[in-house]
């Protein structure tokens, strides 16, 4: 099977989820674009409504620390689990509204819906206060902003299952900032990675999933609560594998791995068909050296990151290339693992 990470290069909501589903019948993800509005950015919708959290003409997220309006009521509603407290409007994840109102065009196809939302370490690093601090460093801040993901990641999951019971709901926790975990630019505890991550997870009724677009301490991330590890394969294939023993310890609690195999980049005018078919062939190979059996319908493939970055007709091409992939898995099982 094959997802998205989740933004694309479009301006118009409906040629996003065309495309979609054009490639991604058994999982869509909801598009978000950045380039029809910056309002869809990676904070202004999952900072929306909270505490201190105040965003600019220009949409950007700003630290207003005097500000104590809604701070009983915050807490008050996390008390509650009051997850409708914590929707977030339409005009800032059009994409994922729309994706609801036209998933009836793939219903004989569709397994399971995949959402995103950005995970805390990122929020926390990304975000700083007046002082120019991260406000990961802020205790109560940082209590804030993983309660808000949690509460917010409650509210989509529930909209989805909603609207499609039977099907299974994804979410991933977007963490790109976990590739500077361990440098100059980011000391934090082992520990405190973890248990923020464990926490914005709790009592989410569907998989769990983080994708971190770069290298980072694998290992870490064997050692959370997530279900699903996204990882981009295409550069940094053999990183993962470097963790095997940390690697089959996620897998005896049966973790998958999702890689990103597809160039999210300006590489992808030069990749062929044949370069992602060699990445997914070598990534079978180490899965299957490394777990023993396959399980075929456990295989989730994404692009490498989001689309966003990338013009319209590359982005294209990006997502033509994985739509070949369940085909190139099937290829690949028939030729080296006959039945």
């Amino acid at each position: 099977m094959v997802t998205g990470i989740g933004s694309l290069p479009f301006k118009d909501v409906d040629q996003a989820i065309d495309l979609i589903f054009l490639t991604c019948k058994e999982v869509p993800f909801w598009p978000q674009l950045p380039k029809r509005s910056n309002k869809e950015n990676m904070y202004v919708p999952f900072v929306e409504g909270i505490p201190f959290f105040k965003i600019t003409e220009e949409n950007s997220v700003y630290l207003d620390e005097e500000c104590v309006d809604n701070i009983e009521e915050f807490f008050y509603r996390i008390n509650e689990q009051d997850i409708r407290y914590f929707s977030i409007s339409e005009n800032l994840i059009p994409g994922f509204f729309r994706l609801m109102e036209r998933m009836g065009e793939i219903s004989e196809t569709l397994k399971a819906v995949k959402t995103q939302i950005t995970g805390p370490i990122t929020m926390g690093l990304g975000i700083k206060d007046t002082r120019g601090v991260p406000v990961i460093y802020n205790s109560f801040l940082f209590d804030i902003v993983k309660k808000t993901i949690n509460m917010k990641a409650k509210w989509m999951v529930s909209e989805l299952k909603k609207h499609f019971p039977e099907k299974g709901v994804i979410i991933f926790f977007d963490e790109p900032y976990l590739s500077a975990y361990g440098s100059i630019y980011f000391s934090f505890p082992e520990e405190d990675v973890i248990r923020a991550l464990d926490e914005v997870t709790i009592g989410i009724k569907g998989k769990k999933g983080v994708h971190c677009c770069g290298n980072t301490d694998w290992s870490l991330l064997f050692k959370t609560k997530m279900d699903i590890i996204n990882y981009d394969a295409f550069n940094y294939f053999h990183s993962l594998f470097l963790y095997r023993e940390d690697l089959r310890d996620f897998f005896r609690r049966n973790g998958l791995i999702s890689p990103g195999i597809v160039p999210s980049t300006e590489e992808i005018k030069h990749t062929k068909k044949g370069d992602v078919s060699k990445i997914l062939s070598d990534f079978l190979r180490e899965m299957k050296k490394t777990k023993g059996e396959i399980d075929i319908n456990e295989i989730l493939i994404t692009p490498s990151c989001g689309l966003a970055n990338l013009d319209v007709e590359d982005a294209k091409k990006a997502m033509d290339m994985l739509r070949d992939i369940p085909e190139m898995v099937l290829q690949f099982f028939d030729n080296e693992w006959p039945s």
